[in-house]
């Protein structure tokens, strides 16, 4: 992972005037390149307006345009009053390019659940070789966490700290990018079908697959990768049967109108 300095970083000397046709193009461009390569590290303030603006020899309206280009992609965070900083995670990037794809191309919850399947199944894998005690300890904590829920809100939170500190205890930071914005957007989608139900109903649902999770923990501890496979095939095979008793879910696209909320304006699943 790239160092994070929080002082605005440097760019190449005075690149001079540029051409006027789709200038604020060729700015984002050349700050893309400079996030990518780690000249503009994670977290590091970008110059001032005014200074990219003598930069690239542009009015300042330009340079902003370039910069909101740069959020919408989920390179740049613009903080109100200190200025434009490089994103300190690559969460926000993977989060934009997914939850634009899933849109385009109309994809179910049971599509996601399927891929979390995979990801999780090789997270596994990876897991046994790879987590820490700690590591374990998290997934061990956040599993006994989901048996005990008694609200929407408490089972939300459980459920997004097992399946995500699961997918962290692989060590792979793409895979653990694309598990987290899946979890979140999952959980999220779920959670509110069953917004209304009682406490005691959650209490019955939070611990419905408890026994299930659990097994993922022992295995894990055991550091049995295949039996550690097989029961994260088993839990989300479980998760898939009951999104198929929620038509509104079964059914549904994500390219539906009504699940623009959970995607979020940026194409970010909605926390």
């Amino acid at each position: 992972m790239a160092p994070r300095r929080s002082s605005s970083a440097e760019l190449p000397a005075d690149m001079g005037p540029m051409p006027r046709q789709k200038v604020a193009d060729q700015i984002l461009s050349a700050l893309r390149k400079e996030i990518v390569s780690g000249a503009l590290p994670r977290d590091s303030r970008l110059p001032t307006e005014r200074e990219l603006a003598t930069r690239f020899g542009v009015s300042g309206p330009t340079v902003r345009e370039a910069i909101r280009g740069l959020s919408a992609l989920g390179l740049v965070e613009v903080r109100h009053g200190s200025g434009a900083y490089v994103s300190p995670n690559v969460d926000n990037i993977v989060a934009v390019s997914l939850g634009t794809l899933v849109q385009l191309e109309s994809v179910g919850i049971s599509d996601l659940i399927r891929l979390l399947r995979v990801l999780n199944s090789h997270a596994a894998e990876l897991a046994v070789d790879r987590a820490t005690e700690d590591d374990i300890a998290r997934v061990r904590e956040a599993a006994e966490l989901t048996i005990t829920c008694r609200t929407v809100s408490d089972t939300a939170h459980a459920m997004t700290s097992f399946l995500t500190s699961f997918a962290d205890a692989a060590h792979d930071p793409l895979l653990g990018a694309i598990a987290r914005f899946l979890v979140h957007l999952v959980v999220k989608l779920e959670m509110s079908s069953y917004e209304s139900r009682s406490d005691e109903f959650w209490r019955k649902w939070s611990s419905s697959a408890g026994s299930l999770r659990l097994a993922m923990v022992e295995r894990l501890e055991e550091r049995d990768a295949e039996g550690l496979v097989k029961a994260v095939v088993e839990y989300h095979d479980v998760v898939a049967k009951r999104i198929d008793t929620i038509p509104q879910l079964r059914d549904a696209r994500l390219s539906d109108a009504d699940f623009e909320s959970f995607i979020g304006s940026r194409g970010r699943a909605v926390p």
